[in-house]
């Protein structure tokens, strides 16, 4: 227990540190739509979570009923490269509008299986039964947080077969699915009242880069409800779509791994911090969060290649400074001396690299 007190502690300083990178990237297109979305705090979020509709286990209806969207969305899908039809398929099935359903069902033909995959979970997610096999086909082998929405669909679903599928798949799930599962079972999740046109200013497929924005801000919002209630689980699947909308959010990679590992899934985590690497491999602070993951879990020996490649990508601050003391620690105090003396030389007035250059000056003085 005291871990994950110590990790959500942490987690509140790393999403801020996303937040304001989010709101530099608002600030700088101001003319962009929010949709209504950038707005959402603490009340709205209250009266999502009390619908008498929505079960507990349930996501709050962020997304519901935000039709202006739909326009662009079903055009996304249909001509939109392979991620922007992933997007739009999922989004689809979150806002509830059932025009959507004859695209959704042309996208279960796609190409991309990720792209089918989201698309039958969408239809399963408005009560169309044409969804359930790609829900099914969903709890078998997709990530975590794909597997939850296709528990949402089939639950909304609220058939004997979907029932039965749910039942027959729940044995060797990951435990929030299983749980999720169970919860479902126990209280299914109906299908909201159909969402209906909103009168919003029509929005151009020019501006889907601002629906993705306006999602980020209110599925941060979500994971920030969840985060209070204490259930990690579900902020890792709010953070997953957020990457969904977004790979490039380096520091929500770390979020995700944090609470993986602070809920006992150190394997998971290092899966995450290499997908970041794997996705943004020229980015310092991709290879800086396994190696600050290793450095933490006291495995210098792994740490170091993350840490060394983190400052030849250009990391300077604290991942230089890791770096330094990772050398150390595995018994290199020359090259550990070196890193201190460049910056050193380069911000001689911080204090803690001052302290660390002299310290290690005089260890290596008394050899």
């Amino acid at each position: 227990m005291p871990r994950i007190i110590v990790t959500a502690c942490l987690l509140v300083l790393l999403v801020r540190s996303a937040g304001a990178a989010l709101e530099a990237d608002s600030a700088a297109s101001e003319e962009a739509p929010d949709f209504g979305l950038a707005g959402i705090h603490a009340p709205e979020l209250e009266e999502m979570a009390m619908r008498a509709d929505r079960p507990e286990w349930a996501p709050l209806p962020v997304m519901w009923g935000h039709s202006e969207m739909v326009p662009v969305l079903t055009s996304l899908l249909s001509e939109g490269g392979t991620e922007q039809r992933q997007r739009a398929a999922f989004l689809l099935g979150q806002i509830g509008h059932l025009s959507a359903c004859a695209p959704l069902v042309q996208a279960t033909r796609d190409v991309c299986r990720d792209v089918r995959i989201q698309a039958g979970i969408a239809l399963a997610c408005l009560g169309d039964q044409r969804g359930q096999n790609a829900a099914e086909a969903a709890l078998i082998g997709e990530p975590t947080w794909i597997r939850y929405y296709a528990v949402l669909g089939l639950s909304r679903l609220n058939s004997d077969s979907a029932r039965h599928a749910l039942q027959a798949l729940q044995p060797g799930q990951p435990d929030f699915i299983r749980r999720t599962i169970g919860e479902a079972l126990a209280e299914p999740a109906p299908v909201l009242p159909p969402a209906v046109d909103k009168e919003a200013a029509p929005v151009s497929t020019d501006e889907a880069s601002a629906i993705w924005q306006a999602v980020i801000g209110a599925l941060k919002a979500e994971s920030d409800w969840w985060w209070h209630w204490g259930d990690y689980s579900q902020c890792i699947r709010c953070l997953e779509v957020i990457l969904l909308m977004d790979p490039d959010l380096v520091e929500t990679y770390s979020d995700v791994a944090w609470l993986q590992w602070s809920l006992g899934y150190n394997t998971e985590a290092i899966g995450t911090y290499h997908r970041a690497i794997q996705i943004l491999p020229d980015n310092p602070l991709s290879h800086y969060y396994l190696g600050w993951h290793y450095f933490n879990l006291k495995k210098y020996k792994l740490a170091l290649p993350y840490l060394r490649k983190a400052v030849e990508l250009g990391a300077k601050g604290v991942g230089w400074r890791v770096y330094a003391h990772a050398l150390e620690r595995l018994g290199q105090r020359e090259a550990s001396f070196k890193q201190w003396q460049e910056m050193y030389e380069e911000i001689p007035e911080f204090p803690a690299i001052k302290f660390n250059y002299e310290r290690l000056q005089r260890l290596l003085g008394e050899q």
